[in-house]
C-alpha cells in the first residue's frame, strides 16, 4: 500500500520545519521514499511508522510512504524512486538489505531504520534502535559509502545474483537461522539463540571447500559466515573487526572440533571473544566460492537466498548510505 505525498516542505500545505531544530543536509530536499515492512519484528516498523511520520514533519518532510508487500517489491520501489532519492528502510535487515542492493544500482542515499527482530544493521551502523530518534537526529548522521556484498547461488532469490550489508551464513549458522525462524514465540533477538540451541541437536557439520582469492581451504566444518558489516541473529558479532568501506569482505569458519566447541563459539560470538577459540579460522578478500558435500542452505542478513555452491564478491563503495557519528562498522576517520 503507498501513501502519494510531497516529498519536501513548501507552501502547499507540507508541514513547516521547527524552527528550534538543527539546519537539514542538503540530500533532505530530494524525494523521500519511506519504506516500511508491515511484519518485520512482528509488526514493530508499522507501530513505529506514525512517529516516524511525525519526526519527518517536524524537519518539514514529508515522504511518499509505501508499504512493502516483499522484498521484490521494496526493491521495485527503491528502483522507481531513481537516483536522487532518500530512502528511508524501516524494517528487517531483510528488508534493508533489499533496499540497499537497488539503491546501489540507482545511486540513490539510504537510511535503515530498526524495524525488525534483530536490527543488526542499524547497530553496526550506528543508528540506534528506536527509528523515530534516528530521524530526530537528521542533521547528525553522516553521508558515506559503503561496500556491498554480492551473492550468486544456482537456484533461489540469489540465482541471478543478490546484494547484502550483514553477512551470509551456511552449515550450523543457516540451521540456527532456520529453526529459530520457526519458533512461534516472540523472542526479539534471542530467536536466533533459540535456533542455535536446537541446532546443536541436529546438525553434525558438513565438508568444506572454500576459496577466497584462489587460496583454497577443505575439510570437516560447522559453519562458514562471508561477512561485510559482521553482526548478525540479534547482536552475535560474527566478524567484529568488519568494516563497511574497507573494500573488502571477511570470512570466519569453525573448522573440527565437537558440539561443545560449537556452543562455546556461539556464547563467545556475542561479546565477539570467539576468533581466538581453537578451530576459528578467519580471512579476508574480495572474492569467496563456497560449496559443500550437499547441497546446505544458505542465509543472507536472515532470509533463505539459496543452497550451496555459492560465489561471493565485493562491490566497493557501492552504496551511497547515511551511518551514525559512531558507527561499529566504519572505519574512524
Amino acid at each position: 500500500m503507498t501513501e502519494s505525498v510531497p516529498a519536501h516542505a513548501a507552501p502547499s500545505g507540507v508541514p513547516a520545519p521547527d524552527p528550534t531544530r538543527a539546519a537539514l543536509p542538503e540530500w533532505t530536499s530530494r524525494r523521500v521514499l519511506l519504506l516500511v515492512s508491515p511484519v518485520s519484528g512482528g509488526g514493530r516498523g508499522e507501530r513505529a511508522l506514525g512517529a516516524v511520520v511525525t519526526e519527518l514533519a517536524a524537519h518539514g518532510i514529508r515522504a511518499h510512504v509505501h508499504r512493502s508487500e516483499s522484498l521484490a517489491d521494496a526493491r521495485a520501489q527503491v528502483r522507481a524512486a531513481g537516483p536522487d532519492a532518500l530512502v528511508l528502510a524501516l524494517g528487517g535487515d531483510g528488508l534493508i538489505g533489499a533496499a540497499a542492493g537497488a539503491a546501489a544500482e540507482t545511486g540513490a542515499l539510504l537510511l535503515p531504520l530498526a524495524g525488525g527482530r534483530g536490527n543488526d544493521t542499524v547497530r553496526r551502523f550506528g543508528l540506534g534502535l528506536d527509528p523515530a530518534a534516528t530521524v530526530r537526529r537528521l542533521p547528525e548522521l553522516r553521508e558515506g559509502h559503503s561496500d556491498l556484498a554480492w551473492i550468486t547461488t544456482e537456484d533461489g532469490p540469489a540465482a541471478r545474483g543478490l546484494g547484502y550489508l550483514g553477512v551470509c551464513a551456511t552449515g550450523f549458522d543457516g540451521v540456527a537461522n532456520e529453526l529459530g525462524n520457526a519458533v512461534r514465540w516472540k523472542l526479539g533477538p534471542f530467536t536466533y539463540l533459540v535456533g542455535g540451541v536446537r541446532a546443536l541437536f541436529q546438525f553434525r557439520g558438513a565438508h568444506y571447500t572454500l576459496s577466497v582469492d584462489g587460496r583454497e581451504r577443505s575439510g570437516r566444518g560447522w559453519f562458514v559466515a562471508i561477512a561485510n558489516h559482521g553482526q548478525y541473529g540479534g547482536g552475535i558479532r560474527v566478524s567484529p573487526n568488519s568494516r563497511i568501506d574497507d573494500g573488502r569482505l571477511d570470512v570466519v569458519g569453525l573448522w573440527g572440533g565437537s558440539v561443545a566447541r560449537v556452543a562455546a563459539v556461539l556464547l563467545a560470538a556475542y561479546r565477539g571473544a570467539h576468533l581466538s577459540i581453537r578451530g576459528v579460522a578467519v580471512d579476508s578478500g574480495r572474492e569467496f566460492r563456497l560449496a559443500a558435500d550437499h547441497p546446505l542452505g544458505i542465509y543472507v542478513d536472515g532470509e533463505r537466498v539459496g543452497a550451496l555452491p555459492a560465489t561471493v564478491s565485493v562491490r566497493p563503495a557501492a552504496l551511497r548510505v547515511l551511518t551514525g557519528p559512531n558507527a561499529p562498522a566504519v572505519t574512524p576517520g
